[in-house]
């Protein structure tokens, strides 16, 4: 019989013409390089997919172990709703410089203009540092038309258009596929998302990439997905509640002592381990990892003084 445990995950980088090394300085971990922009710290999608550290299944990756052992990682519930699929991608963020204005598209408009692969992307950020005049883009100022949007696009004056939101350590924000939105640079976040890797670049600001080359915009698809009413009042999102939408519940713990966290034969769990150390299941633990709570493993036992998040 296997034993199942706690799974603690190594990530796959992606190097980024926006990314830095705080994921290094704030998190300890061994980054490719000085441009180093997502950590992708559960993750079984193609583009990119995490390792597990321990236990029986070391050095597979999520994948693989998925592929082998659906129903006592996932649970049953999401064995029956995803056919199989690990849902979610679990992400750290370093934004040295603005990323892209960009959108999503949800499941339906993603099956339509991508095929029977194509998958949609709802996500949520929890700010985890910020420089003191950080800000984001989180949809408009103000309605717009299709062709107003269009036009803004193509003439550059979309920057004025956006609706800017200045961040400090803490916020919380939830994203629904169709809303347009940039992180700014001086940002560094964990981000929460549908297993999709499916973006509609609008702005780039006249970049190239790291090959050199202007990064390809995707305005044609943009203007089919993005929800063009004002965001303005909608922006931040109470992660002391919840955040909780059809494809993720996330929630802020506190750790101070002993907790247990009951992971069900329906559903997985992941902790991210913001701030302090501790055990988890008598395995030691510390800012900066992620550990996949098996839907195998019933109860978990944690100790320690720590700030987490918890997924499900």
């Amino acid at each position: 019989m296997k034993q199942w445990e706690p799974m603690f995950m190594d990530p796959e980088f992606k190097e980024t013409i926006w990314g830095g090394t705080r994921i290094m300085s704030l998190f300890s971990k061994r980054i490719p390089s000085a441009h180093t922009g997502e950590s992708w710290e559960v993750s079984a999608h193609e583009n990119g997919q995490s390792k597990i550290r321990n236990g029986f299944l070391a050095g597979m990756t999520l994948r693989e172990a998925v592929a082998k052992y659906p129903a006592e990682i996932l649970g049953y519930q999401v064995m029956r709703e995803t056919g199989g699929h690990f849902p979610l991608i679990v992400k750290l963020i370093d934004a040295s410089d603005d990323l892209s204005i960009q959108v999503h598209p949800n499941d339906e408009q993603a099956l339509r203009i991508e095929g029977p692969t194509g998958r949609g992307k709802t996500e949520m950020w929890y700010i985890l540092d910020a420089e003191s005049d950080a800000q984001l883009i989180y949809g408009l100022k103000k309605d717009m038309t299709k062709e107003q949007f269009e036009e803004a696009i193509r003439n550059g004056s979309i920057e004025d258009k956006v609706n800017y939101v200045p961040v400090k350590r803490g916020d919380a924000f939830f994203i629904p596929a169709g809303t347009l939105h940039a992180i700014g640079s001086g940002i560094v976040l964990a981000e929460i998302q549908q297993s999709s890797d499916t973006t509609y670049r609008v702005y780039d600001y006249g970049r190239l990439g790291l090959d050199g080359n202007p990064r390809p915009l995707h305005i044609e698809k943009a203007l089919q997905v993005t929800n063009l009413a004002s965001s303005k009042g909608e922006e931040y999102a109470d992660i002391q509640e919840g955040i909780v939408c059809p494809f993720f519940q996330v929630y802020k713990r506190n750790l101070r002592g002993i907790q247990e966290i009951a992971v069900t034969l329906d559903h997985f769990q992941i902790i991210m381990i913001l701030e302090g150390s501790g055990k988890v299941d008598g395995k030691p633990f510390r800012k900066g990892d992620t550990i996949l709570l098996p839907a195998a493993g019933e109860t978990i036992g944690l100790e320690g003084r720590a700030i987490y998040l918890q997924i499900l």
